[in-house]
């Protein structure tokens, strides 16, 4: 912006400096002669004029292609953060209901008897046993360790003893 700032300003002195000689000339009554050279310097200047508008020309066209990119990104963002709710709450129910499963089992597995629970843990690996065990009352948990095989026991036990 300040080139072509500079660029206006010193086409209007030199328009003001052309206009100050053409009225003294039409002061004096005599004809205004132009050189060659000044004729010259006059038609630069309007051809720098000329390609100064058509930049500018240029460079609104592109600014208002920005805006319209800026506009479309602006658009796409509102539309991902909106999926993202979405799947947030997607996401907060299946987790919801994951636990209310998971809660149903907990009370399954604590109404049956350790001699019976812990063939079925003896299957698991042992991190599902060892969420499931957290769940339960310490009294259960304990009953339930002595019937599991004595090395899934230790595994277990060890992961139990462990705090997140």
């Amino acid at each position: 912006m300040r080139k072509m700032t500079k660029v206006h300003t010193f086409f209007g002195m030199f328009l003001f400096l052309f206009c100050t000689v053409v009225q003294c000339a039409i002061a004096a009554d005599s004809p205004v002669e132009v050189s060659s050279q000044e004729l010259e310097k006059s038609q630069s200047l309007q051809q720098r004029e000329e390609a100064v508008v058509l930049r500018e020309k240029e460079l609104d066209a592109r600014q208002k292609e920005l805006d319209l990119l800026g506009s479309e990104v602006d658009a796409k963002l509102e539309e991902v953060a909106a999926m993202q709710k979405e799947i947030e709450a997607k996401l907060a129910e299946i987790k919801a209901e994951q636990d209310a499963s998971f809660k149903n089992l907990i009370k399954v597995y604590s109404t049956m008897s350790s001699s019976k629970l812990a063939p079925l843990l003896n299957q698991m690996t042992d991190g599902d046993v060892e969420k499931i065990l957290r769940a339960m009352k310490a009294d259960q948990v304990a009953q339930v360790i002595s019937k599991l095989e004595t090395e899934k026991a230790v595994r277990v036990s060890r992961l139990l003893g462990r705090f997140e």
